[in-house]
């Protein structure tokens, strides 16, 4: 019995060895790679998730059309922090959230096609054991674009040693990296090569302030333009940027505008590493949230926040080149409440960093009242998350029979007085907005126009349409009677070519059936900001300096419009970091 019960138990053990633990964990994943989409910026990001039966092994991009510099990096992070946390709980980039998320609706995607509810995937937990310290420099520099890397390069070739820049973003470039790389100047390398003919000083101080209307300060746009050759020089020589071999007529009759290879990701490329080997640090993901004062009310550190804590630097001289706040509307609304109901759509780190932190340290701020919008159709930007291209209406704007409306159903202005983004435009919409309590107007055309132009609206959406002005009035909550007689009045204008209203000179008829659409303000570059002098020395608003504080780019841009706003940020950039540097050796 002993040698039967010795037998069985040998064979329990044999076939123990031949069969698969009970312990053994499953398969977490069904192997293979598998693809999912969301709506980025601008457009779909398309990505491929490969699964070992373990673990997301990789998550390769297969179109993507996000910013360059802004939304591709963030693609980028986006892809690493889910992998190496094995989920989706991971934290969106600062400023290209709309990318982040996309990246996470994608991946949530493909592994849903894989079987896998992403929502049940645990983050893998690590012991990050990180911590920051305080620092020294010289000088500061808050913001990594076109005006700052253009001051840290200036200080350091004038011999300060210690100069460190503070991005908040995950790269450098900020607005410059976005820009169509059109620079105006005159006088330059460029066009004495292709023997243009040349352009004088008054010609083009004269183009930019009739662009602004005369609204900009006389005499730092006088700098502006006086450099805006030596600019361009500069950067070819200083920083290696290469130009287009002509100059370009642009924002005028002038043969001014000088196009960068590569356009702005190439400019800033070619600054960020000029920078670097010229000895500069570079701290990207660094947000400045505070100037320190000492007791005499000079500049004496910058508070920083990261993910990893918060930290100071102390120095001598600061220079603000965060730029504006078109990102920022309620900082808009309180600046200027003639703008509020405005929605921002500018670089995503345009949220007014520096107005506020020099605001809070005794600064005055000017010229908050002039600010570039941009008509964006409404129900997007409100009800879906509109960014500048989804809710794109401009060519709707731009036909000849444009009819603006307001609530009470009537015309208001010369639809045709400006642009889509100037101010004559507008500046009465925001009044008509305000006077009516509206966060919209109403604009109209018609479907033979629509359809000829082949204009469609975002979000896939329907513009509203109607065979009679009637019909339309009431699907737009409007009085049917008085906007049949708007209708009727501005053809009858546009037949006998003469607008008694409001002058309007451009009109073609509109004719049934017709469309409509509620447009917005969409502010997109703003040039008010902090005060400075000639020097780039912030000033209080008795005129008196803050020293150790400066002001360039668009954080102060009350010296640029359009053409001029990366050759204002590279001037006043290296101003501020002259003058910056000869502060510290004082």
């Amino acid at each position: 019995m002993k040698k039967l019960t010795g037998l069985c138990l040998a064979f329990m053990l044999v076939l123990s060895a031949c069969t698969p633990s009970s312990q053994e964990a499953p398969a977490k994943f069904k192997a293979g790679s598998y693809s999912g989409s969301a709506k980025g910026m601008n457009g779909d990001v398309v990505l491929e998730v490969t699964l070992s039966e373990e673990k997301i092994e990789s998550i390769t991009v297969t179109e993507q059309q996000e910013t360059a510099g802004l939304g591709d990096a963030a693609i980028d992070r986006m892809i690493e922090n889910i992998i190496n946390s094995q989920s989706i709980q991971v934290e969106t980039v600062s400023g290209a959230t709309v990318s982040s998320n996309a990246v996470l609706t994608a991946v949530t995607n493909a592994l849903s096609e894989a079987g896998v509810d992403a929502s049940t995937l645990e983050p893998k937990t690590e012991d990050k054991q990180t911590s920051v310290e305080d620092a020294t420099a010289d000088i500061v520099v808050i913001g990594g674009g076109g005006a700052g890397l253009s001051a840290a390069i200036e200080a350091a070739d004038a011999g300060t040693e210690k100069i460190i820049v503070l991005e908040k973003m995950l790269n450098t470039g900020g607005t410059t990296a976005t820009a169509q790389g059109m620079i105006a100047g005159y006088e330059t390398k460029v066009q004495k090569a292709s023997k243009d003919e040349p352009i004088t000083y008054d010609a083009m101080v004269a183009n930019l302030m009739n662009n602004a209307l005369w609204k900009l300060d006389p005499a730092l746009t006088k700098i502006t333009v006086e450099s805006s050759g030596q600019t361009i020089d500069w950067l070819i020589d200083r920083a290696e940027v290469e130009f287009q071999p002509d100059a370009l007529v642009g924002y005028g009759p002038l043969k001014m505008m000088h196009v960068v290879d590569g356009f702005g990701p190439s400019l800033v490329e070619h600054l960020t590493s000029t920078a670097e080997k010229a000895g500069v640090e570079i701290r990207t993901e660094n947000k400045a949230v505070e100037i320190l004062m000492d007791e005499n009310q000079n500049v004496s550190g910058v508070v920083v926040e990261t993910a990893d804590g918060t930290y100071t630097i102390h120095t001598k001289a600061v220079i603000l080149a965060t730029g504006g706040y078109s990102y920022n509307p309620e900082l808009t609304a309180l600046l200027d409440p003639e703008k509020a109901g405005t929605f921002g759509i500018g670089h995503p780190s345009n949220t007014g960093d520096g107005l506020i932190m020099a605001s809070n340290v005794g600064a005055a701020l000017t010229h908050t009242n002039h600010l570039m919008a941009v008509l964006k159709d409404y129900e997007i930007m409100k009800d879906y998350n509109g960014t500048s291209n989804s809710a794109n209406i401009s060519k709707f704007i731009a036909q000849e029979n444009l009819v603006l409306v307001g609530q009470d159903a009537k015309r208001f202005v010369d639809e045709k007085s400006g642009g889509y983004m100037t101010q004559l435009l507008n500046e009465p919409i925001f009044d008509q907005m305000h006077k009516e309590g509206a966060e919209f107007v109403w604009a109209i055309s018609d479907q033979a126009t629509i359809d000829a132009a082949e204009i469609k609206r975002g979000e896939n959406l329907a513009f509203i349409t109607a065979d009679t002005a009637e019909e339309l009035a009431a699907k737009m909550n409007l009085d049917p009677a008085v906007l049949k007689e708007t209708i009727d009045n501005y053809n009858a204008y546009a037949a006998a070519g003469a607008d008694p209203e409001f002058k309007r000179t451009v009109m073609k008829p509109l004719a049934s059936p017709y469309v409509a659409v509620a447009v917005v303000p969409c502010e997109i570059i703003t040039y008010g900001g902090v005060a400075r002098n000639e020097n780039s020395e912030v000033i209080r608003a008795d005129n008196t300096v803050i020293k150790g504080l400066y002001a360039a780019g668009e954080v102060s841009a009350n010296s640029a419009y359009m053409g001029f706003t990366l050759s204002n940020a590279v001037t006043w950039g290296r101003i501020a970091g002259e003058n910056a540097s000869a502060f510290v050796k004082e």
